[in-house]
């Protein structure tokens, strides 16, 4: 992997104030090799190899570097910083078994070999970009259908480790920055109307296991019976009612709440920019707010939302501990983060200048 090469999560072309990513993933299994969960280890290693023999074949058609490795061989730091960038599931890293990793430089598009199931294709865009994500991963996805032979019924489609996912076996997810409707004790309601259509709400999680950064994955809950057209039409749709209650929100918490807003806001920046400890789920929740600011226009920022997110994922522990090179106790890396922080926070500009 090439740290030289931008991730998915710089694409300032992408930024979307409200919907933060669009994620594909599509699971697929062999139906030459036992599933997962009955898999003997050392056929777990000859899929892991059989799967990483197509990298090549993958990088030439898509006409793109992709880097492949057996994943569970991977120094822990280097896999745990995969999981914090999303770019792997946690699953992946729990798994006893060889497991493996076709990943472009970008990180934008992942295959888990030997996850859940046989097969994971990963397909991440930034901002609200769900079909071009799919577009990218079902051309993935056809080159890997013609060199293997995948477990697949003509009554219930692409067979899976898990039932939920039978049929189509993908799952779309926005990732979407709600802090209006969050703060409003709005979203309980909003899941409950949702989950009447198929669709999930869920809160992203830090590392600690707590709702991190006002964000929350929006995702399908059907696969089967529903072709990949109607299942992204239907989050679509879902998706953009969500998108204008919180934009709605938000315009009234800048007409009724505003002096209230600039101070927690313009506070958060002031945490940020010059605390010397910070916990993860502190720095979260206080980028989230301060992003919130840049988004509705109270505080301008240079650059902007999109270099939130990013600070977001780069400021976790695993990412502190290689980049900085730093002990891996809590102290430390909160002083760590804390120095971060206060280097790589954006610019706070006033009229035309920064300050």
């Amino acid at each position: 992997m090439n740290e030289k090469y931008n991730k998915w999560y710089m694409n300032t072309e992408g930024y979307d104030d409200v919907v933060v990513s669009s994620r594909v993933v599509l699971s697929r299994n062999l139906a030459d090799f036992d599933f997962s969960g009955r898999l003997a280890s050392d056929d777990a290693i000859r899929l892991v190899e059989k799967v990483r023999a197509l990298t090549p074949g993958l990088a030439g058609r898509e006409c793109e570097d992709y880097y492949s490795c057996t994943f569970s061989r991977l120094p822990e730091t280097e896999q745990e910083t995969l999981v914090e960038s999303g770019a792997v599931s946690q699953a992946l890293k729990n798994k006893k078994q060889g497991t493996g990793l076709i990943l472009s430089e970008d990180e934008s598009v992942s295959i888990m070999i030997n996850e859940a199931d046989h097969i994971k294709i990963q397909v991440i865009k930034a901002g609200n970009n769900l079909r071009e994500a799919y577009k990218v991963s079902d051309r993935i996805d056809n080159f890997f259908d013609s060199e293997l032979k995948y477990a697949y019924s003509e009554r219930y489609g692409f067979l899976t480790s898990s039932a939920a996912d039978v049929g189509t076996g993908l799952k779309a997810t926005y990732q979407l920055s709600l802090p209006a409707l969050a703060m409003s004790a709005k979203i309980q309601p909003i899941r409950d109307e949702v989950g009447k259509f198929g669709v999930a709400i869920e809160p992203v999680v830090s590392d600690t296991g707590k709702g991190a950064a006002l964000m929350f994955d929006i995702s399908n809950r059907r696969t089967l019976g529903l072709s990949e057209i109607d299942i992204i039409d239907n989050l679509d749709q879902i998706t953009g009612q969500i998108v204008e209650l919180e934009r709605k929100r938000r315009d009234s918490m800048l007409e009724n709440e505003r002096t209230d807003l600039e101070d927690k806001i313009f506070r958060s920046y002031g945490v940020l920019k010059y605390a010397r400890k910070i916990t993860l789920d502190d720095s979260l929740m206080l980028l989230a707010q301060l992003k919130l600011g840049a988004d509705m226009g109270i505080i301008r920022l240079s650059p902007g939302g999109m270099e939130l997110h990013r600070l977001m994922i780069e400021m976790r522990p695993a990412r502190l501990i290689k980049e900085y090179k730093c002990d891996d106790d809590q102290n430390t890396i909160d002083e760590v983060r804390a120095m971060h922080l206060n280097k790589k926070l954006p610019k706070l500009k006033q009229g035309k200048d920064e300050i």
